[in-house]
């Protein structure tokens, strides 16, 4: 009788084990795939210069370093785009990956985009990293920064 005991709670732990991993593999995939939403919201919205849009999408104490090395107030990149200076010619963003971190995402790539910046053009390609966190159920934009690649 102990032994089909013992037997019978290392079935059961083994099988809640297993079943606890599955819930959380698919609790981080769904997480994954609300980040890459929340993600791909933000980059339909920047080419289309939609301010109402990145509005929703950015925190309000955003941390957003352009490719010059400014670092702007949620504010300040919104009026940007808002007066154009700031607008793309074309939008592409290649390597990207998406990691979560508990209640924090980060988006990692490389854009290929090509951007206007105060009437300047530029084709560089740029690695960017976007902090992502998730607040009242919503992954909010809080940081944002860009290196141009070195040709």
């Amino acid at each position: 009788m102990r032994r089909f005991l013992t037997i019978a709670l290392v079935a059961v732990a083994f099988f809640g084990i297993g079943r606890w991993t599955v819930k959380s593999a698919n609790a981080a995939d769904d997480l994954k795939s609300e980040l890459m939403k929340a993600e791909d919201a933000r980059n339909e919205a920047l080419p289309k210069g939609d301010v109402a849009a990145l509005q929703k999408q950015y925190d309000d104490d955003v941390v957003y370093t352009n490719a010059r090395g400014e670092t702007l107030t949620k504010k300040q990149h919104l009026a940007e785009i808002t007066a154009r200076k700031l607008s793309f010619v074309s939008f592409k963003h290649d390597d990207v990956t998406f990691h979560i971190y508990g209640t924090t995402g980060i988006v990692l790539g490389t854009s290929n985009s090509v951007v206007v910046n105060n009437g300047v053009t530029s084709t560089n390609s740029r690695k960017f990293v976007n902090v992502y966190s998730k607040m009242n159920g919503k992954w909010l934009c809080v940081g944002h920064t860009e290196t141009p690649i070195v040709q």
